[in-house]
């Protein structure tokens, strides 16, 4: 696709003025360095990145711009996509590739579509800011790209997950975890809350990052964390720098006179390439400034820790039963198969005429405030639907329906549905239940599996009762 990109583009802007205009003066912009946090920081000029709105979403089909040309991408399950020329641009050839259609900001589902991006786009960085972390256009889901190499984080981070698969350990990097064929490392220079992922497959990956993001707080009424992602493919392999967040834009934004700067961080920023859009700012950028701008945006020390904390943990694994019948219907939700049916028969379960002493559906992702349910159980109350792995056990002359899952992740289920004010005293008294016990939990009417988002006074009752549960 390379080379269709990039005649795009000619073809985009020999056609379209008013943004050529803008993609000409960025060869001629300000541009001046400056160290910071171990690397060197690029501070850049623009005001061509105002960007130009017409009227309505500027991502939507029906208010594109006269002479604004489009490109096709196809995404996973019948998502599509449109490639656009970014009518403000921070760096030559960049583009915005948007959802078809008028929905809203998020990465759920849309990871893997990134993943193909960074594939197809072999020359391209492709990146994603959160709806509260940097976007324009929060209510249209897109994503940008521009050529490699342009970032200051992203060569850095390059250097080391090369360094990584040539079995080398560097000392800016340490190792989090793996899934699979895909690994986490935490970025210790720059500013916190920097973590790098490399993988051989797009699955393992989005295993691998929805798992970083499901440790972190979600603000109430937020859809998602706030972060900036970034992937791209090398070495015959896929690669990730994920910049977490607390805020969406600094203190100095809404400050007046000379305090004032106008700068709302997004992925470029948060990757060391600063971008100034008001002219008289750029001369008063300071390094004691842009510490306080990235200060002001990005993970405080405490809520850093306790994100590696959550990383590396180990919970033991429970098991919590749902429900039995002669007859249960159910759906594995990721395999596409539709509902199925198991039967008792004979002291085993029949499933589709086989017959099983156990039968197991593991879960699909180890995530639970991202991914979607893992599968759907028919019970006496009705359908509901479940994260984890599902087990079909004979109990008596009845198929016995069982979660399996982790004690922190069922803790978790039942006290986010709880007021705040009782939140740690339940986490307290759930965890001595679980303390010494073996075999099945009641799951009782209470649990849910898993199925509701946490919010940020359930994570923090869990945590406050870890040091309970040894």
């Amino acid at each position: 696709m390379a080379t269709d990109i990039d005649k795009f583009v000619h073809d985009q802007l020999s056609v379209w003025p008013e943004v050529a205009a803008k993609y000409r003066a960025l060869k001629c912009t300000q541009t001046r360095t400056m160290p910071f946090g171990g690397m060197v920081v690029t501070l850049q000029s623009n005001p061509g990145r105002i960007p130009i709105f017409d009227h309505g979403c500027p991502l939507c089909e029906e208010n594109y711009m006269e002479h604004q040309h489009t490109l096709p991408f196809e995404g996973r399950k019948g998502r599509h996509y449109n490639i656009l020329v970014n009518r403000a641009p921070i760096f030559p050839n960049h583009l915005v590739i948007t959802r078809d259609t008028h929905v809203p900001q998020t990465i759920w589902h849309r990871f893997p579509d990134m993943l193909d991006l960074a594939a197809s786009l072999e020359h391209y960085i492709v990146f994603y800011n959160s709806p509260n972390s940097g976007t324009t256009v929060p209510g249209h889901a897109h994503f940008q790209a521009c050529p490699k190499g342009y970032m200051p984080l992203e060569r850095a981070a390059d250097r080391v997950l090369r360094a990584v698969a040539a079995g080398e350990q560097p000392e800016d990097a340490t190792f989090i975890s793996s899934t699979r064929d895909a690994q986490l490392y935490h970025f210790n220079r720059f500013n916190r809350g920097i973590f790098l992922l490399r993988a051989q497959t797009s699955k393992s990956m989005a295993k691998q990052f929805y798992r970083l993001l499901d440790c972190l707080n979600l603000v109430a009424e937020e859809t998602e964390p706030r972060f900036n992602a970034f992937a791209y493919c090398s070495e015959g392999e896929y690669r990730a720098i994920v910049t977490l967040r607390s805020a969406s834009r600094p203190s100095c934004f809404f400050e007046s006179g000379e305090n004032h700067f106008a700068i709302t961080p997004g992925c470029a920023d948060m990757a060391g390439f600063v971008v100034i859009p008001e002219v008289e700012d750029f001369p008063r950028m300071t390094p004691e400034v842009l510490r306080r701008i990235y200060e002001d945006v990005t993970l405080s020390q405490a809520d850093e820790d306790r994100l590696l904390w959550r990383l590396v943990r180990t919970q033991p694994r429970i098991e919590v039963s749902i429900t039995a019948s002669e007859q249960l219907r159910f759906e594995i939700i990721q395999d596409g198969a539709g509902p199925q049916t198991v039967t008792y028969r004979e002291g085993k379960i029949d499933y589709n005429g086989v017959l099983y002493d156990e039968l197991v559906f593991e879960a699909a992702t180890i995530s639970t405030l991202f991914a979607e349910p893992s599968f759907l159980l028919c019970c006496e109350d009705g359908t509901h639907r479940y994260a984890g792995t599902l087990k079909f056990v004979v109990e008596g002359e009845k198929v016995q329906a069982v979660n399996m899952l982790g004690a922190e992740d069922y803790l978790l289920s039942i006290i986010s549905l709880l007021p705040p004010q009782v939140q740690r005293q339940e986490a307290i008294r759930l965890r001595r239940e679980l303390i010494g016990q073996k075999g099945l939990v009641q799951g009782g009417p209470s649990y849910v599996g898993l199925t509701e988002k946490a919010d940020a006074s359930a994570r923090s009752a869990i945590d406050e009762t870890w040091g309970m549960l040894e």
